[in-house]
């Protein structure tokens, strides 16, 4: 038996490496809403949002200007943005937040006369991963033209029959619109790619591993090198110290698990790699300026 082996063709486009930015859309909730009271002061999460409202009546506070969240428009909110928000001529509470809605029960319900003081809300959250979840703070608007409302209707439509599980084609939709809006974005807006290449891996390497031990000897064998010349390569890279880094991201990871789980503190401190809920709890304090079940509470939407 002749096995044929391809004879490489000199500069055949097939023997080329190509490289492509690796990132994975984590889709971690995808909700309708239709909310009577939606007034905080602060909103700062370390994952991506989309908003859709059917009607007028919603705002969000941003760099200090009111942006009306329009039925003719899309948003999209990076990681870690700070605004605030309301409805109709609502006020901000002094103390804690004002929220009341329900679930909309029917596709076509939003499309119905509006009684009362309410807003129809669509929102997802995603993210990306390093280093994408890490570009800055931000708000995009898109008109909604034909092409993103036929997926807003799809979308809609599947919530209306099961808001739990979400079939394919549902799926898929959810994160075409997820790319098509991404992919509007500037480019200059996505300079964020690491100079060196061993430090996207350690990032990646944390994020993959928050229950682990991640002491710095530990980071620098994964980069291959020596503990001191790590440390100084990954300060030069991030600005900030590896430490402070895993410190970040463990918050973060656990800021997402209380807003998108009913998992417990136990857990939660668990997955994150802190020692136990106490010390999960003092550090997400310090860092948030809430404790781990008052922000549940305050954040997580049923």
């Amino acid at each position: 038996m002749v096995t044929l082996k391809k004879i490489p063709v000199k500069e055949d486009p097939s023997d080329i490496l190509q490289q492509f930015p690796n990132f994975n859309v984590q889709l971690l909730c995808c909700r309708h809403w239709k909310l009577s009271k939606w007034e905080f002061e602060e909103l700062s999460f370390p994952f991506w949002r989309i908003y859709y409202n059917a009607n007028n009546g919603a705002y969000i506070n941003y760099n200090n200007k009111e942006l009306a969240l329009l039925p003719d428009r899309i948003y999209l909110i990076a990681p870690n943005t700070s605004y605030s928000s309301h409805l109709f001529e609502n006020k901000i509470p002094e103390k804690g937040y004002a929220l009341e809605g329900t679930r909309v029960q029917t596709k076509l319900e939003h499309l119905l006369p509006v009684e009362g003081r309410i807003v129809y809300h669509l929102f997802i959250h995603f993210n990306l991963g390093v280093p994408y979840d890490n570009i800055g703070a931000g708000i995009f608007q898109f008109y909604l033209n034909s092409h993103l409302k036929e997926k807003i209707s799809i979308i809609l439509e599947q919530l209306s029959v099961d808001f739990t599980q979400f079939d394919y084609h549902s799926a898929i939709v959810i994160q075409s619109l997820i790319n098509d809006l991404l992919s509007t974005i500037p480019k200059a807006d996505w300079n964020i790619a690491f100079k060196d290449q061993r430090v996207q891996e350690v990032a990646r390497f944390i994020e993959n591993n928050l229950q682990h031990n991640l002491k710095n000897d530990i980071l620098g064998r994964q980069a291959n090198m020596a503990t001191n010349a790590f440390t100084r390569l990954f300060v030069n890279e991030m600005g900030i110290s590896p430490q402070r880094f895993v410190k970040k991201k463990r918050i973060d990871k656990a800021c997402v698990l209380l807003h998108h789980t009913s998992y417990t503190i136990d857990r939660i401190a668990s997955e994150t790699g802190f020692a136990d809920r106490y010390h999960f709890s003092r550090v997400f304090n310090q860092v948030t300026g809430f404790s781990p079940a008052r922000y549940r509470k305050g954040f997580a939407w049923k």
